[in-house]
This record gives C-alpha cells, structure tokens and sequence, in this order.
C-alpha cells in the first residue's frame, strides 16, 4: 500500500505542529505498564498457554540498532493478540553476557568484563523499554548470574555422569588471534579455503590438545529425524540435516556422520568454570551439587600467559582445591558461550524472585512439561545450526534424565530478515550506516518505529531503512490520532462501517497468526480511510479498532483510548469480536456490448446460463435498444453470467 496524504497532514509534520506529544505519552504508558505488572506471567495459571520467544541477545557495547527491534515488535503484535485472546502468555527477555566480546574488552582495556556486560545490560534495558515490549521484566535472566550458570554446571555434572562429557586428546581448530579452541562451527573458510575465525576472519589452524568434548554424535539420530515433527522453514532443517549426515551423489542422506563431537572447552577468563577437580593422581572428581556454583573468581590481569596458560591461571587461590580429602587443581578452561543459551528457555520457566526453581522439584518438572515447547521462536538465520543444534541436544538430554518430558524445545521456528542501512548493505560500524533506535524514538517516537519496522515488507524479507518511510508511518499515526478524536462522530455506525469493521478484525486476526504484519497495518490504513469518509461510528467499534492498533502501536491506542474510549487498559481487555451488521450483497452486473465496445450495464438482473441465442439477443436489445437491431445481429457471443456481446 502506497500512503497518501493530505496537504494539512504534510504541513503538520512540516511544522513539527503534530496532534500528540509521543514523548509524554510513551512515557506515561510505560510507567503504567511497569506499575500493574501488565505484562506479569502467572506460571500457574489455568489458561492455555502461548510461548513467544525472542533468541535473547548478546549486550555489545553499542547497543540496540534498528535490526533488533523488528524481530521484537513481531513477537510483541502477537503476544499482545493472545493476551487479549485470553491466553496465559510468556513473553520473557534475557541476556547472554558471557563471551568473547567482553573477554577481549578486558583484554584491551583492564577494566572488569563484569562492570562491562552489566552496563551494556543496562543500556539494552533501557532501550527495550522505551519501545514499549510487553516483556515480563520479572523473569528476566542473565547467563553470568552465579545462580543461572550454578544450573549450566549442574547440567555439565549430569553429562559427565552419563558418559556424554570427556577430556580426550583431540584435534583442535586454534586461534592464535583469539587464543582460543574454537568448535568446528566457529570455523569459515576464506576465499581461498583456508580456515579462519567466524569472529575475526583471522587464521585457524590445527593443533593436537586435550580438550572436554560433549559427545552429541550418540543423539545423531534423534536430531535428524526429530526435525520432521517441527514447523521449522524447510532451508533451516535441511542445513541441521546436512549438518548431521552426509549425503551422496543423489541427494539422499547417508548414514556417514558429518557432525562432530563438540568442542566444550575454551581458553577463556569470561565463561562458566568447569565443575571439575583435576586430582594430583590425574583422576577426575565431580564437584558435588552442594559446592555448586563453582564461582568465577575475580582476577586483575585478563591476558593470556606468556606460556599459553588461560588467564584464570593467575587466580591461584581459586585453583587449588582440598576440600573432605580431595585435593587438586580446577579447570583453567571455562564453557563456550553455547552453554547458557542451550537451556536458558528453561530458566525463563523457573526463575523465581532473584533465582530458580530447584530443577529437580516436582513443580519444576510439572512448570517445565506445562510451557514447553515454545510456541514460536524468532531470530535470525545465523543461528540456524549452532545455536539450535546444541539447544535441541540439551534438551534431549534433559528429558532422558527425567527433567522434564518435551524432547523438542522449538515448535514453531521464524527467522526475520535483515533491516539494512539506508544504502542497501548490511549494518555495520566500518560502513558507518547503523541506525540506532534512540534518534528515532526521540524524532518520532516509539509507535512510529514499531509500525514502520512491520509496514517495511514481509517479516522474512531483507529490507532497506527509509527516513522517508518513518516520517509516511508518523504521518498516519498522525491522521488516526486526528481522525479518531476530531474528525468522526460517535453514534451509531452504519452498515458499511460495521461491515468494513468486521471485515477489519478477521483479517487482521489472520494476518497476526500469519506473521504478516504488513498486511496487518494496510489492513489498519484502509479501516482508518474508511472511517475519514463515513465520520460516524460507534464507541464500541472504535474501542475495537484501538485494540487491536494497541498490539502495534500499544501508546497512542491506550492515550486515544482514555479521550474518546471507556479508558480501560488496553493491554489487559479481551480480543475485540464482530458487531453485528446485515450483509452487503453485490449487485449482479450484466454487461452488454456491441462489436467489443459497451453499451450497457444493466445491475440487478441476471440471464440463466442455458439461455438461448435469441434469449440473449432480446435481453441485449431490451437494454441496449439504440444500438441493436435483433435482425441485424450476425452472432452473439455469451460469457456467462457476465457479458453479451453482439456481433453486427
């Protein structure tokens, strides 16, 4: 859909003259939101559930650009929708704060990767607030948490039990920039086919090491054939495939492993510590439950040793270990990033206050069966085998062990497109094309991005920013606010707008569960349209318009709600339902013509099908009187139930 407006709505926006201050009222609703819990899950709950999942993000430096909110804003519509359908929603967000970024950070700077991930923690925070996500902030979890990693390592300590975890000599891909093991799956090829970093782009190479490895091949055959039980994009379970088995000549799977055992260790300072005790005889001890977690100690130089040693070797005191007889030294290697965000959609369902639910616990185990699988997952195309390949094997794992009894933890699978930069390339800081939401929250306003990140093409789709377009979709926030509140009268709709409302839900509804959400907002502009040409509608119909608005534009649907509306929240009321209207039924049309041009539309009458020539001949002639002559008709050509053309 093309939008078009006015002089007034093109001099408004000019001027900066605009019907409502966005600033003011993205505020107000916010701390509303934040005062009712709005958005607050009730695990217990005896509604049927619904599971939107956002992949939870890595807190860099830089903060949110314009990319991120457009998978968010997706999940938020339809979270918002089943809400009001009465569904008990989770809709959680998190943080995956290990990793590299923040361990070369470190490096770099000497300053604590701790004070660095809660900082950007904190500005990703903000962010996400001022776009109004309908997130429950309660159950918000962070991968570096001593209390969330305390379950990584629980999780570690049942693989090793279960002969799924080994420290074997093994050939390794190393970083000599990174200083690290990377797993096969960190690993590009260049131009040339040498093997580099997918991180720095910089060269890999083999080395002999010995290194814990998660022995994932022994559920090969799981992972494979589970894949065809799931509402996965076809491109997406073919890489998980290909990434499995290897294929022959003619395209058919083998039963020859691709996959790996994976590589589990890494030569890191910011990760999750091994449970693990290296004893003086070279036996290995499992840290007990009760000593969990096993805490990463606070060092002050984060480089790496002039021996090759990790940086944790510099917390001597942390090492050594002699507790009930056992003595030793820890791990110096910690967990991959992988480990959090393999079950952190689990720990979503058992946070409770500042920690979690016993994992053991019988209401652990009946949370746990009651929310999973998630209902949908959306993220980006990036993830399509490393992320959801371990996550899926952690959760196999789990169910054997008798955790819980979902052995997929995704049904549903969405992978949005990319928003590019305005030239058409992917956002990068060396382009210097990013896009931060800040700038355009601040300019416009909150609604204004979400609409516009929706309105921009179909969710999948690779898209290029527009100013132009965010300014268009400001504009028509514009034209409802205004036509909503000075432009219709309320009484009592007629039949064209009950019909054009009714119309309106259902579609709408559709193209929510569909992930069409620009169909979704054209479907908003035209009902908006109508109603500039009708001006008169009931409360209850405008009421069921700022609905259904409220899943997209969620402030400036409650604040006109409170002016023309009944004032209720929003966020909280029921899915609006159709009024009733009588059926508008089109009119038959018959045209008629005359040697192909037309002469007549005669609305209203209808011709049997079998009629016969000189049937159709007097039907034309009785319309069409001045330009046919029944004897001079030479043929009659009938399509059926459309048109008669006459030949003369």
């Amino acid at each position: 859909m093309i939008l078009c407006f006015n002089k007034l709505e093109k001099t408004l926006l000019a001027s900066l003259k605009t019907m409502f201050n966005h600033k003011e009222i993205e505020k107000k609703w916010q701390a509303h939101w934040d005062k009712e819990k709005s958005f607050k899950t009730d695990m217990n709950s005896d509604k049927e559930k619904s599971y939107i999942l956002d992949m939870f993000p890595y807190p860099s430096g830089v903060g949110l650009h314009v990319g991120h909110p457009e998978g968010y804003t997706a999940t938020d519509v339809l979270s918002r929708m089943k809400r009001m359908q009465g569904f008990e929603v989770l809709h959680p967000m998190g943080f995956d704060a290990f990793g590299l970024p923040a361990e070369q950070y470190a490096i770099k700077t000497g300053n604590s990767p701790s004070d660095f991930s809660k900082l950007n923690i904190a500005t990703f925070k903000k962010q996400l607030k001022s776009l109004g996500f309908s997130f429950d902030w309660s159950r918000e979890v962070n991968t570096t948490d001593e209390n969330f990693y305390k379950v990584t390592q629980w999780i570690f300590r049942q693989l090793y039990k279960n002969d799924l975890a080994e420290l074997k000599e093994t050939e390794v891909n190393w970083s000599p920039s990174l200083n690290t093991v990377l797993s096969n799956e960190e690993v590009l090829e260049d131009e040339n086919g040498n093997p580099v970093s997918e991180r720095d782009s910089l060269p890999v190479e083999k080395r002999l090491m010995k290194q814990w490895v998660l022995k994932i091949t022994k559920y090969a055959d799981r992972l494979f054939a589970g894949l065809d039980g799931l509402d996965w994009p076809e491109g997406i379970k073919k890489l998980q495939k290909n990434w499995i088995y290897e294929t022959d000549d003619n395209g058919k799977y083998t039963k020859e492993l691709h996959l790996n055992d994976w590589l589990f260790a890494r030569q890191r300072y910011w990760g999750e510590p091994f449970p693990i005790i290296h004893q003086e005889d070279g036996e290995i001890y499992l840290v007990p439950d009760q000593e969990l977690p096993v805490i990463l100690p606070e060092i002050k130089d984060y480089t790496f040793s002039t021996d090759g040693l990790p940086a944790l070797a510099k917390a001597e005191d942390w090492i050594n270990y002699d507790r009930n007889g056992i003595k030793g030294k820890r791990d110096l290697n910690t967990m991959p990033q992988w480990a959090g965000s393999s079950w952190y959609y689990i720990a979503y369902i058992l946070k409770e206050g500042e920690g979690y639910l016993d994992i053991l616990s019988p209401e652990a185990k009946d949370r746990i069966n009651k929310w999973l699988p998630v209902d949908l997952y959306i993220g980006g195309q990036e993830h399509a085998v490393l992320h959801l390949l371990y996550a899926r094997f952690w959760n196999m794992f789990l169910a054997d062990i008798g955790v819980h009894n979902r052995p997929e933890p995704f049904m549903k699978l969405f992978n949005q497109g990319m928003v590019l930069g305005p030239d058409g390339t992917k956002m990068s800081k060396s382009k210097g094309n990013i896009i931060k939401p800040d700038s355009i929250i601040e300019e416009f306003g909150a609604d204004t991005l979400r609409v516009y990140e929706m309105f921009m093409g179909a969710l999948d789709d690779d898209k290029s920013w527009s100013e132009s377009g965010v300014k268009s979709i400001r504009i028509w926030l514009e034209r409802v606010y205004r036509t909503l509140t000075e432009v219709v009268s309320i009484d009592e709709s007629t039949n064209e707008t009950k019909v054009a409302f009714n119309n309106f839900v259902e579609k709408s509804t559709n193209y929510i569960e569909e992930l069409k959400f620009n169909l979704f907002v054209s479907e908003m502009m035209v009902f908006i349209n109508h109603l500039n040409k009708d001006k008169v509608v009931s409360k209850e119909i405008i009421i069921g318009f700022l609905k259904i608005l409220s899943t997209i534009a969620p402030h400036i649907a409650e604040e006109i709600n409170t002016i023309v509306g009944d004032g209720k929240t929003l966020a909280t009321s029921s899915w609006p339902i159709t009024v009733e209207a009588k059926k508008i039924i089109a009119k038959k049309i018959i045209i008629v013509s005359v040697n192909g041009k037309i002469r007549a539309k005669v609305i209203g009458k209808d011709i049997n099908d079998d009629a016969s020539d000189e049937e159709l001949i007097n039907f034309a002639a009785e319309h069409a009187p001045k330009f046919i002559n029944p004897t001079d008709v030479k043929k009659v050509i009938f399509v059926k139930g459309t048109m008669i053309n006459i030949v003369i």
